[in-house]
């Protein structure tokens, strides 16, 4: 499999900074442990704190799709994770009480009321073009699909990381890939 840790370590945590900023919000530093017990064996890749607002975020992020997938829109890999993080929000928002009790061990939320979770990819995802019917999904209230512009040196280096992972997996036979844009 292709070398993408860089966008975990690299274009997550910029894509995490810019959510954060948007909505006023802080991120909390939980280990796996940690989120395991308060989200029901569940991890998420986001859990930030409006404390203003009164608002726990909860979100999955996604750069998986971003330049598509076989030179077309579509991706299996990206349409995955949006069926996982609705079932993962859907069965969160039905424990609401119990995530915040948990929550509350670690960190005083005592004025958190409400709970939000957004699916989080970066401006320009191409897959989002191709959903179809699922992107009614984003109009049930379960979750909310949040575009996060990246500034260009990190957008640029996104697609670099892309570029070579497509490239290696070239190598190793089977797919062809065509250039992004």
């Amino acid at each position: 499999m292709a070398n993408t840790n860089q966008l975990k370590y690299i274009i997550e945590p910029e894509m995490k900074r810019i959510f954060c900023d948007t909505y006023c919000a802080e991120t909390l530093s939980l280990s796996n442990k940690q989120l395991q017990c308060i989200f029901n064996d569940m991890e998420p890749d986001l859990v930030a704190v409006s404390y203003e607002k009164g608002i726990l975020h909860i979100g999955e992020i996604t750069r998986s799709g971003f330049m598509g997938q076989k030179g077309k829109d579509f991706h299996v890999g990206a349409v995955k994770k949006i069926f996982e993080a609705f079932s993962k929000f859907y069965l969160l928002r039905l424990d609401k009480e119990g995530v915040l009790q948990r929550l509350r061990k670690y960190y005083d939320i005592s004025i958190i009321s409400d709970i939000q979770c957004h699916f989080i990819v970066p401006e320009g995802s191409r897959f989002i073009k191709a959903l179809g019917y699922r992107a009614k999904l984003f109009d049930t209230g379960v979750m909310s699909l949040d575009t996060i512009k990246l500034d260009k040196e990190y957008e640029l280096l996104m697609i670099q990381i892309l570029m070579n992972a497509k490239d290696e997996m070239g190598k190793q036979g089977g797919v062809s890939f065509i250039e992004y844009r």
